[in-house]
């Protein structure tokens, strides 16, 4: 059984992409970044998924690390705008996040390490491109002893087909949580880019269905 990392931030993306793991027989060895989002709600919901199915979950604090240099409104209290893709960046996240996914791997004996970058993302997201991606992985082979395969096998798939393959693979789609602006009670704020993106996206798949 092959043995690989994933980073799971909670949201709809790295769930469905825990499920294709799983689906695959893989042994995922899941990782959650606390970096002082306010979403924080995401991290208990990646939580619950792992319990479903037994997968081992580790949550990793960098809060001192992201709040020294970002103004992201995903972590600002100043910055309050989730409607801009640009107020939402948090800068080099992704590199920062898979250069450690890709340590935790080499320290415990995995083989890949997988996020869950999707197409409706690059554009907005510089972190979620193929050329990232293949930039991450070109660093990779020179960086450690071992070459660690960075994947995001979901990084050509739109929103819709996202939740399409939730639903064939039976993710608890209600379970998983993409807002980046939660109301007070841990509650999804629906108007955020995010959650407009989730909501669409699975609108637009049921309708599909409907009319099938």
């Amino acid at each position: 059984m092959k043995k690989v990392v994933l980073i799971l931030s909670g949201g709809l993306d790295s769930s469905t992409l825990l499920y294709y793991l799983i689906n695959k027989e893989y042994e995922v060895n899941a990782l959650s970044f606390n970096y002082g989002q306010k979403g924080h709600e995401e991290l208990k919901r990646a939580s619950k998924i792992c319990e479903l199915n037994n997968v081992k979950h580790k949550v990793i604090d960098i809060q001192n690390i992201v709040e020294v240099f970002s103004k992201s409104s995903l972590t600002s209290a100043e910055n309050t705008n989730t409607n801009s893709p640009k107020d939402t960046v948090v800068p080099s996240r992704n590199t920062i996040l898979l250069s450690l996914a890709t340590a935790y791997a080499i320290s415990n004996d995995c083989k890949e390490v997988y996020y869950g970058a999707i197409a409706d993302d690059v554009g907005d997201y510089p972190d979620t491109t193929l050329e990232f991606l293949e930039s991450m992985n070109e660093l990779n082979k020179v960086n450690n002893y071992e070459y660690i395969p960075i994947k995001a096998p979901f990084v050509k798939c739109s929103k819709e087909e996202i939740v399409k393959k939730a639903l064939e693979l039976d993710v608890p789609i209600d379970l998983t949580f993409s807002c980046y602006q939660p109301k007070e009670d841990g509650s999804p704020c629906n108007e955020c880019i995010s959650c407009r993106s989730r909501i669409t996206a699975i609108e637009n798949v049921k309708k599909s269905m409907q009319n099938d």
